[in-house]
């Protein structure tokens, strides 16, 4: 089964083959309807009538393809996107996790983590739930993205008011200090998330994770690369451990008979113990 099976013009597997050639990623991942929406914004902006046309600038301008990220991954984001449903990873999922830890502590994966803001909210809400339920349990955050220029975003910390619309007044002012007309996040939190420059449809670079939250990305993805990241998602994950998807987004196919339902409101499920987690 083929991820890029989506995408019938020519031009732009030429230019996708390109792109992955300059740089590792795969754009065909991307339904096709949603993929040219985003280019377009690219070929408007350098007056390029066709795809074998942006083909040619990206040739002679290296430059280009910063500005193609930022049109192509989705970057909306805030710190307790949906509060309702950090409240439900930490009354329900936590206590789960934290009953179950074993001596080397907890971790999570904020996958497409964009600039920062759902990695720093999964340890701001531990933190929380740990000054509740005091343990000595740890938990540490490895957060990924493609886009470079997000990740040097969130490594740096610093967040205007845009990113704070949801999050709790309390807990805006408890884990941010104001710097000049932005707000830094607290070293403490900053020092339990690790960034790193990752694509979805690679495999993980790491195993055992207890939660991953992938929210709001994999919705502009084809069915068949939906399903390729599952496959990653499941090998990295412990059995037992839980996933978060965003409201708009289910599990499919063979995915979901590895998966039970935990909270199908807030799209959060649990690895299934009494399924293979290893098919991929």
């Amino acid at each position: 089964m083929s991820p890029h099976e989506t995408i019938s013009d020519p031009q732009l597997l030429a230019l996708a083959d390109r792109i992955l050639a300059d740089t590792g990623f795969d754009i065909r991942q991307y339904k096709e309807r949603p993929l040219k929406r985003r280019l377009a914004v690219r070929l408007r902006a350098r007056k390029a009538a066709t795809y074998l046309e942006y083909l040619d600038v990206l040739r002679q301008d290296q430059a280009e393809y910063a500005k193609l990220w930022d049109a192509l991954t989705i970057n909306v984001t805030s710190f307790y996107r949906n509060p309702e449903t950090y409240a439900a990873v930490q009354e329900k999922v936590f206590p789960v996790l934290a009953a179950e830890a074993g001596a080397g502590g907890l971790l999570f994966w904020s996958a497409g983590c964009s600039s920062g803001e759902e990695p720093y909210s999964l340890a701001i809400l531990w933190q929380e739930y740990c000054l509740r339920h005091p343990t000595k349990l740890t938990a540490r955050v490895v957060a990924t993205d493609i886009d470079a220029e997000s990740l040097r975003k969130a490594q740096a910390g610093l967040y205007t008011h845009t990113s704070f619309h949801e999050i709790p007044a309390d807990l805006w002012g408890k884990y941010f200090t104001p710097e000049g007309e932005s707000f830094r996040i607290d070293p403490a939190i900053q020092a339990m998330v690790q960034f790193q420059r990752a694509e979805l449809m690679e495999p993980a670079p790491f195993r055992g994770v207890d939660l991953v939250c992938c929210r709001n990305a994999l919705i502009y993805f084809s069915r068949d690369a939906q399903q390729v990241v599952f496959d990653h998602f499941v090998a990295s994950m412990r059995q037992g451990g839980f996933l978060v998807l965003g409201k708009v987004e289910t599990l499919l196919g063979q995915t979901k008979e590895r998966f039970v339902n935990f909270d199908i409101k807030e799209r959060i499920y649990r690895l299934n113990a009494n399924r293979p987690a290893n098919h991929v």
